[in-house]
């Protein structure tokens, strides 16, 4: 999308959106502005929840429940990472069992099927079986891509939403339910089931090793003097069982095939960009040499030594938002000025990332062009503030932090496992030992894939690629 100086363009009846980074901050971090629009209340993603509570005065006690769950930085370095270098370490394995099957596979599949993974892990303490079966289990990334089409529909037709869903009848047929075993309502189901199950093992006095995102929902009981206690409350009340189940729910929605959209738009601009890859493993095998680096690599340590990955990490972000939806607010009564323009109230407002992520000002000259180095030269922090697929402000992710820990672990990993060139086959060698052995492999890559979005969520589709295993040295 191009556009040309700075007024807001509707883009709805009652919506404007606002084209320029400098309106961010006005918008998401006012809290007069902290309302957000009905364009949230389709009810399609199932019962409410952190992200859809339109009123802030419903949105801040929830936040703050579950806000003190394991979010920060350093308590996911030391109760979660572990657990991540697991995933990572099968997630190598099984490629190098397709390298000597000779399997074609599609790789943006198989590092979304990674992140869902990361995502059952977090909430329920355990896979699911994604990267160790290699699929999608259970269908779960289907069932919620399955949904996004209706989901934006609905949103974005205002006479739809505010109308025809409210109508009798429309509403059961129309929004999910766990009864229903396809799109949203199988992703409600499996939450219900595991909830169910948590509480039923609670009541017997079984608690998991380790208190993950459904222990924080699910307790009603026990609470312990460590910085997680293991059940959320509002007012000094439990969850309601539709505030837990919606909330497990809302964890694997927002987590799974976003972060997986993320890691496979990152590998396929690095490995189709010429030279970016070669800077990137360059850099990783000179941290190697100094012995900065573990296996697999940790969080700590890429940002500390891989400052040319992080910059491509955030360049394919910049570049292919995960969500690249409309988040609108409402401004209100009396009006506002936002951005040198004044808005009346009532009016939804609202950027988009597609549009801030690449305006020329902030982001120079070739905005959409794949250069880390962009990241690397100075202007980082100034950035940052116009990057807009994690929300900003008090509504922003809550889950950031594992999303961006995620993307530099498994994006270090498969930069040191899997170079790739686009159109030919590349020989190489790995120095790191797997199952005790150091291979070589060749790999193809049959087809580069598009970034597709559906109800303004993204995905991505048919990156191709097949493996070819050559002897150990």
């Amino acid at each position: 999308m191009e556009l040309s100086g700075d007024a807001p363009i509707r883009v709805a009846p009652e919506m404007l959106l606002f084209p320029r980074p400098s309106a961010l901050k006005e918008i998401c971090w006012d809290r007069s502005l902290d309302e957000k629009s009905t364009f949230y209340g389709t009810g399609l993603f199932g019962p409410p929840n952190l992200f859809t509570s339109l009123s802030s005065v419903d949105h801040t006690p929830l936040r703050k429940a579950l806000g003190a769950g394991p979010w920060a930085i350093g308590e996911l370095r030391k109760d979660w990472e572990k657990s991540m270098d697991d995933q990572v370490l099968l997630f190598t394995k099984v490629m190098t069992e397709k390298a000597n099957a000779g399997e074609t596979v599609d790789l943006c599949d198989k590092v979304a099927q990674f992140s869902a993974e990361i995502m059952t892990v977090f909430s329920f303490n355990q896979p699911w079986g994604f990267v160790k079966d290699s699929r999608d289990e259970r269908g779960l990334l289907h069932s919620w891509r399955e949904g996004l089409d209706f989901i934006g529909f609905s949103a974005r037709f205002t006479f739809f939403r505010k109308h025809i869903l409210n109508l009798p009848g429309v509403a059961s047929w129309a929004l999910p339910k766990p009864s229903i075993q396809r799109g949203m309502g199988h992703l409600i189901h499996e939450a219900d089931q595991a909830i169910t199950q948590r509480e039923y093992e609670i009541s017997q006095g079984i608690y998991p090793e380790k208190p993950d995102f459904l222990q924080q929902v699910s307790s009603i009981e026990r609470c312990t003097e460590s910085r997680s206690c293991l059940d959320a409350r509002i007012n000094g009340e439990p969850l309601t069982p539709l505030q837990k189940r919606s909330h497990v729910t809302l964890l694997i929605q927002a987590g799974a095939d976003t972060t997986g959209t993320a890691l496979g738009a990152i590998i396929r601009f690095l490995t189709t960009t010429p030279g970016c890859y070669s800077k990137a493993l360059a850099q990783i095998r000179e941290a190697e040499a100094k012995n900065l680096l573990s296996t697999p690599i940790q969080d700590e340590e890429v940002r500390a030594h891989l400052a040319y990955l992080i910059g491509a990490v955030k360049e394919g972000m910049h570049l292919n938002p995960s969500v690249s939806n409309w988040l609108p607010r409402v401004v209100p009564p009396g009006g506002k000025m936002i951005d040198g323009f004044f808005v009346p109230g009532g009016t939804d407002i609202t950027c988009q990332a597609m549009v801030v992520q690449r305006d020329p000002i902030l982001f120079g000259p070739d905005p959409d062009a794949f250069r880390p180095e962009r990241w690397m030269e100075g202007k980082d922090v100034e950035l940052k503030h116009g990057m807009f697929l994690f929300g900003v402000g008090p509504r922003g992710c809550l889950g950031k932090e594992i999303a961006l820990m995620e993307n530099y672990k498994l994006i270090s990993e498969v930069s040191d496992l899997i170079p790739l060139a686009f159109g030919d086959i590349q020989s190489w060698k790995i120095e790191r030992v797997l199952d005790k052995v150091v291979r070589r492999f060749d790999i193809e890559v049959l087809k580069q894939g598009i970034y597709a979005s559906a109800g303004g969520v993204s995905h991505n589709e048919g990156f191709i690629v097949k493996m070819h295993p050559q002897k150990a040295d």
